[in-house]
This record gives C-alpha cells, sequence and structure tokens, in this order.
C-alpha cells in the first residue's frame, strides 16, 4: 500500500492535469467563438445589418479579453 504523501503527489499531480486540459479546452473554446464571431461581423457588415454586426464584433471583443485572464491562469499553473 502506498504511503499517504505518495497518495497525496498522486492526487496532485492528477488534479493539475485536468486542470490543465481544461485551461486548453477553455483557450480553444475562446479562439473558435473569436473566429465565429470575427465571421459573422464580416458577414453582417457585408449584408449592411450594422446592428448585427457591431453585436457580433463585442462578442469577438470580449472574448479576445477572456483569452488574457485565460493564458494568467494557464502560466499561473
Amino acid at each position: 500500500m502506498a504511503d499517504k504523501d505518495t497518495l497525496m503527489k498522486e492526487f496532485v499531480d492528477t488534479e493539475a492535469a485536468k486542470t490543465e486540459d481544461a485551461v486548453k479546452d477553455l483557450e480553444r473554446i475562446e479562439e473558435e467563438v473569436v473566429a465565429e464571431a470575427t465571421m459573422s461581423t464580416e458577414f453582417d457588415d457585408a449584408l449592411g445589418n450594422e446592428q448585427a454586426a457591431a453585436e457580433a464584433a463585442e462578442t469577438a471583443f470580449e472574448f479576445d479579453q477572456a483569452k488574457i485572464g485565460t493564458a494568467g491562469i494557464g502560466e499561473a499553473l
């Protein structure tokens, strides 16, 4: 049977790996949302739908800003 310190280290390592995976997933999702919102901005702008283009641009900006926070989480690990 493994000792308490070994079990604790295994637990910490496992949780750290899960956290790293979650950060990578979040970064991927944020990038996908920014890309889709950017495409929507361009599409709506081309159609002359200024309100929808502005809303999509705002979404892209907000998720782009969120990526900065996510990057900070990743660096803290």
